[in-house]
């Protein structure tokens, strides 16, 4: 039985650390029992501070996201810069340091950039897969899970679909790499909506639920009921991290309606099976 999260910005960005608090007091009063978090850079955060918040909170952080650092500060992995690799890969081993303190999973996928920074994607691709095999292999001696998540085409060059991004963690071979997948970008990228998730059950360690136009569930077209049963049906229990990131509702009133959302396909699924 899949387990909810919430997505919440970089605590970075908040106007003060209150207001970061009270967001995680909302998190957990919706019934979510974790917190996802988008962070630029681990260096920054005050890790103190973030663990006793959440401990106030009584939320554990199951995962982070690293692309915003692709967009905020160009760090990319396919680029012809060996120094803008190198520092990326750096980063990225900080982010698996900072996972192993707070027991959480690292989203990645954004870091891999797009044409204009590489036009020549074979050898973006071949970077790529060198660098984030270098990751892979210094987070699986920390015991840290790497999600690859499969983006879009509108937002990367590189891994866009799930047998991509399959055949990268497959080829890989480590313990660490695994992959997720993202509702939003499925939509895009997919034929099927269900049908890509059995193959992939043994390797999956994390989902984003994000309707089609990213506001609330329920706002767009697509169907939640049946995601979450495919899921159930191909084993999977770990975290489902709710992101809203096109909206006019106030984050405590998103919250409320995800949740709200997922109690409906909960029991739109319970019904399906009584009948």
């Amino acid at each position: 039985m899949p387990k909810f999260a919430y997505v919440l910005p970089d605590p970075l960005s908040y106007t003060d650390w209150v207001e970061f608090e009270e967001d995680l007091a909302c998190v957990k009063q919706a019934g979510y029992g974790a917190v996802e978090l988008q962070i630029a850079d681990p260096a920054a955060i005050d890790e103190p501070a973030l663990r006793s918040s959440l401990g106030k909170a009584g939320l554990p952080m199951c995962a982070f996201q690293t692309g915003s650092s692709y967009s905020s500060c160009g760090n990319c992995l396919c680029t012809p810069d060996a120094a803008i690799r190198n520092r990326t890969v750096k980063l990225l081993k900080s982010f698996v340091d900072f996972a192993s303190r707070l027991n959480a999973v690292i989203v990645f996928g954004s870091l891999q950039g797009r044409t204009t920074d590489e036009p020549d994607t074979t050898a973006g691709r071949k970077r790529i897969v060198e660098a984030i095999g270098e990751v892979c292999r210094y987070a699986t001696k920390r015991g840290v899970t790497v999600c690859m998540e499969p983006v879009n085409h509108l937002e990367t060059a590189y891994h866009n679909t799930i047998r991509e991004v399959e055949r990268l963690v497959r080829s890989l071979n480590t313990p660490s790499a695994r992959m997720m997948i993202d509702t939003f970008h499925m939509n895009i990228e997919e034929k099927d909506m269900t049908g890509p998730i059995a193959p992939v059950a043994d390797i999956l360690a994390h989902v984003h639920l994000s309707d089609t136009n990213r506001d609330v569930l329920g706002a767009g077209h697509w169907d939640t009921a049946a995601f979450l049963r495919d899921l159930r049906s191909a084993g999977y229990a770990g975290y489902c991290s709710v992101g809203v990131y096109n909206t006019r509702q106030s984050r405590k009133e998103c919250m409320r309606l995800c949740m709200k959302a997922l109690k409906q396909a909960n029991l739109s699924e319970s019904g399906r099976r009584r009948s």
